[in-house]
């Protein structure tokens, strides 16, 4: 992508072919931070159920096939007093209100009654503890968010006005960014910010000084720059949260939902519905091919409870990152393009400390992929726990159909991920072109239907697999070990692997309302093994769900 003086350059990390090697290459934007809050949330994510049709409620019929006559029964008693509901929660209080229309007046007294016209004149006055509320209407300004002493007890506020539909529109502004925030506790809600086709950023937060600000119910869309929301050069502390972010696009080229840059730090990204972008929903960049800052690379991400899907390349791209998390999200519909395998999530480069957990994925070309292109050390640390990955795309669709593929990497726990209907394998590991996958840990899923239930490749040298559960309709589960096809009894003896893992049908209470927990007969119930996780039950179950917790 491209950027203006003040900005890093970008340059695209190329790579081999990614649907040979599970590389991606990719156009980039330049660095960026903020901190999410602590770690927390139910062990376990239950994924969405297509909507069902009630069962029939009324009186079952008699012996004879009619309907018994109701009993009698007595007047009912005089009801309780009902408690009252509870008030809807109150709007902020803030000290002051600035009032802006489009009909309003810059020399107004910027009361509701006496409104100002631009959004630029607002915000020069705004003190802390004070909002901004925006009529209905459209704006065409570049809005610059500067440092106003805001503070955490008494922030900055740009906002809608209650009810209202405020647009802040590009098209011709000529700037970096639509809503530029170089200044501290700046809160942005309810807006339309609408970047018109301009090549500029919507919404970006840049410079140390840019912290502790909030994104928040808003639209944002329409831009052809590198990406829609953008944390960059220092800045840090930023949540973005319940917003719908769409439509940035450049063609072939990456224009990103989310993008932070590496010496920016600790983001939240959450609750928002990503998607239709022309790079990936969430991207965090790293320092390869010089297109950021070496030696800086971004820390503290948290990417959860979001909708990322239809990018053209993946819900989400982690680089040379520290220290991030991605929970909870519903990631689905990612093609292979030119420069991506479709991928719901990729981690590659060189990023450590990595969680991915409680993920739902379906309609992928490939769920996850650990490893790919790489500068510097492969990565390193990451887990991946209670995943539901279901349904890819597959040869029906052109696409590949793998859930969870481990290249080129360090220690990495594949532990309680349920894999099932996939064309291609539901594991790949130890085929990297850049390295083997050391420390592997793979322990407790269940993968089920698939072409493939695992393929081994040479560099899968110390792995450890066990305790997983193998299922394939119609015949016996498929091995591959280095090219060679074999059932379960073969790989055990020639991969030695999987020694206490079984082969039987998983026993999910209903496939066809995506409900993959298991059943009461279920053999993956209790199957599993012991490993320092909370457990139900006198052992764990094999997969993403366990049972019969309290």
């Amino acid at each position: 992508m491209r950027f203006r003086q003040t900005l890093t350059t970008i340059v695209c990390a190329t790579g081999m072919l990614a649907a040979t090697v599970g590389c991606t290459g990719k156009v980039e934007p330049a660095p960026a931070t903020a901190t999410p809050p602590g770690t927390s949330g139910p062990p376990i994510v239950t994924p969405p159920g297509r909507p069902q049709t009630p069962a029939d409620a009324g009186t079952p019929p008699d012996e004879d096939g009619g309907t018994p006559p109701a009993d009698p029964v007595d007047p009912p008693p005089p009801e309780e007093p009902q408690e009252p509901e509870p008030p809807p929660p109150a709007e902020p209080q803030y000290t002051r209100v600035l009032w802006v229309s489009p009909s309003g007046n810059d020399s107004a007294a910027g009361t509701e009654a006496l409104p100002l016209r631009t959004v630029a004149r607002a915000v020069s006055l705004v003190r802390p503890g004070e909002a901004v509320f925006l009529q209905s209407g459209t704006w065409r300004e570049h809005v610059a968010l500067k440092e106003r002493q805001g503070t955490a007890d008494q922030p900055l506020t740009l906002r809608a006005a209650p009810g209202a539909t405020a647009i802040l529109k590009g098209g011709s502004i000529g700037q970096t960014a639509l809503v530029d925030v170089s200044g501290a506790y700046w809160n942005i809600q309810g807006l339309t910010v609408d970047v018109g086709g301009e090549s500029t950023f919507a919404v970006m937060w840049r410079g140390a000084g840019a912290h502790h600000g909030v994104l928040r119910d808003s639209i944002v869309k329409n831009g052809t720059e590198g990406a829609g929301v953008y944390v960059t050069e220092k800045a840090h502390d930023v949540l973005i949260e319940n917003n719908d972010i769409s439509h940035f696009d450049q063609g072939d080229v990456d224009s990103h939902g989310v993008a932070v840059q590496t010496s920016a730090s600790n983001v939240t990204v959450r609750g928002n519905d990503i998607h239709h972008n022309s790079g990936d929903g969430v991207q965090c960049l790293g320092p390869e091919g010089g297109a950021t800052t070496p030696g800086t690379p971004f820390d503290n991400l948290l990417v959860e409870n979001n909708q990322l899907h239809d990018n053209r390349e993946n819900g989400a791209d982690i680089k040379t990152c520290t220290h991030v998390t991605l929970r909870g999200n519903t990631v689905y519909n990612h093609r292979a393009v030119s420069t991506s395998a479709g991928e719901g999530i990729l981690i590659h480069m060189s990023p450590s400390d990595v969680t991915l957990e409680d993920n739902v994925f379906y309609a992928n070309a490939r769920a996850i992929q650990i490893g790919g292109n790489r500068e510097g050390a492969p990565p390193t640390r990451v887990i991946l726990r209670r995943n539901l990955i279901h349904d890819g795309l597959g040869e029906a669709d052109g696409e590949e159909g793998t859930g969870i593929r481990v290249d080129a990497s360090v220690d990495v726990k594949v532990q309680h991920n349920t894999v099932w209907n996939l064309s291609g394998a539901c594991l790949v590991f130890g085929t990297g072109s850049n390295g083997a996958s050391q420390g592997l840990d793979v322990r407790n899923n269940l993968f089920a239907g698939c072409g493939i239930a695992a393929r081994g490749g040479a560099g899968r040298s110390g792995a450890v697999v066990d305790g997983n559960l193998y299922f394939r309709g119609g015949g016996a589960a498929v091995f591959n070990l280095e090219g060679a096809t074999l059932g379960l009894a073969d790989w055990r003896t020639r991969a030695g692997l999987d020694k206490r893992s079984q082969e039987r049908a998983p026993g999910f209470v209903d496939t066809g309302a995506d409900d993959y927990q298991l059943s009461a007969q279920s053999p993956a119930r209790e199957a599993g093994l012991s490993l320092g996780l909370p457990f139900c039950g006198a052992a764990p179950d094999q997969g993403a769900f366990e049972s019969g917790c309290p």
